[in-house]
């Protein structure tokens, strides 16, 4: 289905790439600032790295080329001076980053590197798992579902699906978002470790909207309810005019490891709908969970709350 066309790339916050307003609106394009590019350019050079990034140029090189690499040949293709590629081919070896072929004495990438990249594979293994289950949500609610997980001191948006109905709000994949006004920050952060989320938020937080919750230990309260029902909100605390509902999503061991649910605007969640969403968030968390194969039983009762807040049907 194509977009709207008054969808436009997500706006950023220049200071830390979180983003201030994660859904697509119409925005006129914005003139060049000169003075900001140079100042871009000026940084750059301050804070510029060669040996990081001839670093890197080996690591890129050797992935795209499987077989052992003479130092001589590696500087060559990477016009890099020889005793530069040396001393980090050296450095690589002693981490075991790479390993020095006996017979030609070529250098390659080393298994420790597969065991690093295999680090980030429960990330990507998650978003596969989720995709079907936020296509079910997204069919059963007619709203953009997503999935977000913890990046740090932000949220990661893993994946989306949108509706294909003929207004909708878009979010992008790969923003990154903060924890305190997101339904599922609150999703993930209810069930951390007190200690580890004052590491994790200010204690005075930004504020995005007149609802956004200003304070670190009123936050940290308000977890409480996320824990009790399994459903934690974003009324407008992010953007004005936009509610959205989160569940946790657990891992084999019971670790939350991502945040589930539905983006809307205010207006779609009346007559009725809102108790249906929150049903559907919960089964849409348990389901996944159950997919990566959590154990436990905690949805079970959270479910039934639900059932019975939800509209009755005439006799």
């Amino acid at each position: 289905m194509a977009e709207p066309e008054n969808h436009s790339p997500l706006d950023l916050s220049e200071d830390d790439g979180v983003a201030l307003f994660p859904y697509s609106i119409k925005n006129q394009p914005e003139e060049p600032n000169l003075a900001k590019n140079d100042t871009s350019k000026k940084e750059q050079r301050e804070y510029s790295a060669p040996a990081v990034d001839r670093t890197l140029d080996i690591f890129e090189f050797m992935a795209r080329n499987p077989r052992p690499y003479g130092a001589t040949e590696l500087s060559r293709a990477l016009n890099v001076p020889l005793n530069s590629i040396f001393r980090i081919l050296k450095r690589l070896t002693e981490r075991e980053y790479t390993v020095q072929d006996p017979a030609s004495g070529g250098y390659q990438l080393s298994t420790r590197v597969f065991t690093l990249g295999m680090s980030l594979y429960t990330r990507y293994e998650l978003r596969q798992r989720a995709r079907p289950h936020l296509e079910w949500l997204c069919r059963e609610t007619e709203e953009t579902c997503q999935i977000q997980v913890a990046r740090g001191e932000k949220l990661l948006v893993l994946d989306t699906i949108s509706p294909e109905v003929e207004f909708y709000l878009r979010v992008v994949p790969g923003s990154l978002v903060y924890y305190h006004p997101s339904a599922f920050g609150k999703a993930i952060l209810a069930f951390e470790d007190e200690d580890r989320v004052k590491e994790m938020l200010p204690p005075r937080l930004p504020v995005l909207t007149p609802k956004t919750i200003q304070l670190r230990a009123e936050f940290i309260e308000s977890l409480a309810a996320t824990r009790a029902t399994g459903l934690a909100y974003d009324d407008e605390e992010y953007t004005t005019g936009i509610l959205c509902i989160g569940a946790p999503v657990f891992d084999v061991t019971g670790k939350v490891v991502a945040g589930i649910g539905i983006t809307g605007l205010i207006g779609t969640y009346g007559n009725g709908k809102k108790p249906i969403f929150e049903r559907l968030v919960l089964e849409c968390a348990m389901r996944l969970s159950k997919d990566i194969g959590y154990p436990g039983d905690f949805f079970n009762d959270k479910l039934s709350s639900t059932m019975e807040s939800l509209p009755r049907k005439p006799s």
